[in-house]
């Protein structure tokens, strides 16, 4: 009996794992394109900046306490990167350090320096923002250029906390988006690993498709800022790992989808597709990176290994050659 390597079973695994790859594709495109709609990215940032900048006055707007806030929002530097009401989905913390800066020692003659800055702070009504300037140019040294990188990585502190909120929502609607994708398409685990095991030509169309995902790059989407001056659109590339072929979609259409009346289906074939389904939703939650890993490592595996009946043939044509028989 053949081992593993180069077995069916083998085979059938990295079908399903060519499957889960390809729906994970698709589940991250649509998550992006959902990001991109609804300005998710602007919405998260502008929560972020809000937390940070909120409960301070300022002056003699004691009552107003995001008065320090709507001064932030008020500095040219921000009101060039909005663009009207839109806001920027991205931020440097240089402009953000910036703008704190200018706005607490606005009567300064020339040059900012260390005093300057420590007088602005220092008459600030008494705010949550206030005690963390205070803080963070105590701790500075009384050097301009090291106040400037504390309140930068203050604002970029902000920001690991506002791109962990960002990946809980993307973690939330992909699984909203697995659910879609795995329901409108029947994608049931059991249905499609039946079908491998059942049908070689399949199995093996697969497993060359497999063999050619495996050599192109790991998905990754990258979001980018090309346009310094237009922060409120950032412009979203996908490799080439990141999208699905005509060629791999013919496969899955093979492999899932809805046939026949549903009226058919026994309460057995349900519970079935329901537990297929589930199989599928939670793989698909593992993200397409995730998948691509497994599958190279599949693809070598298969690879490496040969059967074992196949290596055993080889010598036994030998004896029966006709100068052994004479003999």
């Amino acid at each position: 009996m053949a081992g593993i390597f180069g077995s069916t079973v083998l085979d059938v695994a990295i079908g399903l794992v060519f499957v889960y790859l390809l729906l994970a594709i698709l589940c991250t495109s649509a998550n992006e394109l959902l990001a991109g709609l609804t300005k998710s990215r602007a919405s998260f940032l502008k929560k972020g900046i809000t937390q940070l900048l909120d409960n301070q006055p300022i002056g003699a707007a004691k009552d107003q306490t995001n008065a320090f806030l709507e001064e932030f929002y008020r500095h040219p530097l921000i009101t060039g990167m909005m663009q009207g009401n839109k806001h920027p989905a991205y931020l440097p913390s240089r402009t953000f350090a910036t703008v704190i800066t200018d706005n607490l020692a606005k009567s300064r003659l020339g040059r900012l320096n260390i005093e300057e800055l420590e007088a602005g702070i220092m008459g600030m009504p008494d705010g949550d923002v206030k005690q963390a300037l205070v803080a963070l140019v105590h701790t500075s040294g009384d050097d301009l250029d090291s106040a400037l990188t504390a309140i930068e990585g203050w604002f970029e502190d902000a920001m690991d906390r506002v791109t962990g909120w960002y990946k809980r929502r993307t973690q939330i609607w992909t699984l909203i988006m697995a659910i879609l994708v795995t329901v409108l398409a029947n994608a049931d685990t059991v249905h499609i690993a039946r079908h491998l095991w059942r049908d070689p030509v399949l199995r093996s169309a697969v497993v060359e498709a497999a063999k050619t995902r495996a050599q192109k790059p790991r998905p990754s989407v990258t979001v980018e800022y090309p346009n310094p001056d237009d922060p409120t659109n950032p412009t979203i590339t996908s490799n080439e790992g990141s999208t699905v072929a005509p060629e791999e979609s013919a496969l899955l259409g093979q492999m899932m989808g809805w046939q026949g009346s549903l009226t058919d289906n026994t309460a057995r074939d349900w519970f079935e597709r329901i537990l297929g389904w589930l199989i599928t939703i939670l793989a698909l939650c593992l993200g397409a990176p995730f998948w691509f890993d497994v599958l190279n490592k599949f693809i070598n595996i298969r690879s490496a290994g040969k059967s074992p009946g196949e290596a055993a043939k080889r010598p036994e044509k030998k004896k029966l050659a006709p100068a052994d028989k004479s003999a």
